[in-house]
């Protein structure tokens, strides 16, 4: 799939999560409860995230090694469709429902931070563009998927029935082999990220969040 092809499918994305935003901001002025205005923030951040990500989408230099693996473009389509049939709260709880956004919200915070700190070095397959060890990637070596995972949680706690349940175990699954294709890929490319994954966790950060010494990446 061609680069123009994905960020025009992106760049729709955000056009129809701006809409939505508008729309939630008008329901808010209206209503002015704390679940509409949790929901405004809850869409804003959605936006500028997809946003962000058709902008790197668009200047991303092209890859060291292209994926070509077969199981990288599954999980990667796997990923994508599991967060479209997450099933909507229904009846539950405001508290539950507040709870699930406030974790969505935290969440798309952490992942627009880490997709800055990705800049130019961001990509949708798992791929070597850049060893990158800024920002979020101090504390853990995947703190995008970190974000998505977060996201998706706060979606179940709002909503969680049997079916959103098994959706959250699936897209961790399909999460895991990404990252495990990612981090062969990087391994390959850069002689020192053996170093910087020996002191950095892969998913969930250390308490206290202490920095670790990483070794300085190289230029991508």
């Amino acid at each position: 799939m061609s680069r123009v092809l994905v960020t025009l499918l992106f760049a729709a994305a955000a056009a129809a999560t701006a809409m939505t935003t508008f729309e939630r901001i008008q329901t808010a002025l209206d209503l002015g409860t704390t679940r509409a205005w949790a929901l405004v923030g809850y869409w804003a951040l959605k936006a500028a995230v997809i946003a962000a990500f058709t902008f790197f989408i668009a200047v991303r230099p092209e890859s060291r090694r292209p994926s070509r693996n077969p199981v990288a473009f599954v999980a990667c389509a796997a990923a994508l469709v599991l967060v479209v049939v997450l099933r909507e709260p229904s009846g539950n709880s405001t508290n539950l429902v507040l709870a699930g956004d406030f974790v969505a919200l935290a969440s798309y915070a952490w992942l627009l931070a880490s997709v800055l700190a990705l800049g130019r070095c961001f990509g949708i397959l798992p791929e070597a563009r850049g060893l990158v060890t800024r920002g979020p990637y101090r504390f853990v070596r995947h703190p995008v998927y970190l974000g998505e995972l977060g996201a998706v949680l706060g979606f179940v706690i709002g909503a969680p029935t049997f079916w959103n349940i098994g959706v959250l175990v699936a897209f961790y699954v399909a999460q895991a082999v990404r990252m495990r294709l990612e981090e062969q890929a990087l391994g390959r490319e850069f002689r020192e990220y053996a170093d910087y994954a020996a002191v950095t966790p892969r998913l969930v950060p250390r308490v206290p969040l202490a920095l670790p010494r990483i070794p300085t990446p190289s230029r991508s």
